[in-house]
């Protein structure tokens, strides 16, 4: 991998983390900006996860968050009101916000 690959993958992953960091109100804007479920956050997750698996334990704490939200059908956790309301969101950003803080 050259530096910038590297370069590439440390901005993808520092921009996945920022968004999940972010807070309701903004990952609600990204979502109608871009056009998107709010799934499309996990998603976007999922893709880093999958290119830095297993190297942060944080994302490991974000991906069982998402993995308890996505097996829980008994809430919608992917709606958009569901990014200011629901409690697996608010785990998810401070976890994403420690990642980014260290």
């Amino acid at each position: 991998m050259d530096q910038g690959d590297a370069a590439r993958r440390v901005r993808v992953v520092r921009e996945a983390l920022a968004l999940v960091a972010a807070s309701a109100e903004e990952q609600q804007e990204w979502v109608r900006r871009a056009g998107v479920g709010s799934d499309e956050i996990a998603l976007m997750f999922d893709d880093v996860w999958r290119l830095g698996e297993g190297l942060l334990p944080g994302l490991r704490a974000i991906d069982a968050v998402f993995a308890e939200m996505s097996a829980d059908h008994t809430v919608d956790h992917w709606s958009l009101s569901a990014l200011a309301e629901d409690e697996g969101w608010a785990r998810a950003r401070v976890l994403a916000r420690e990642i980014l803080g260290r």
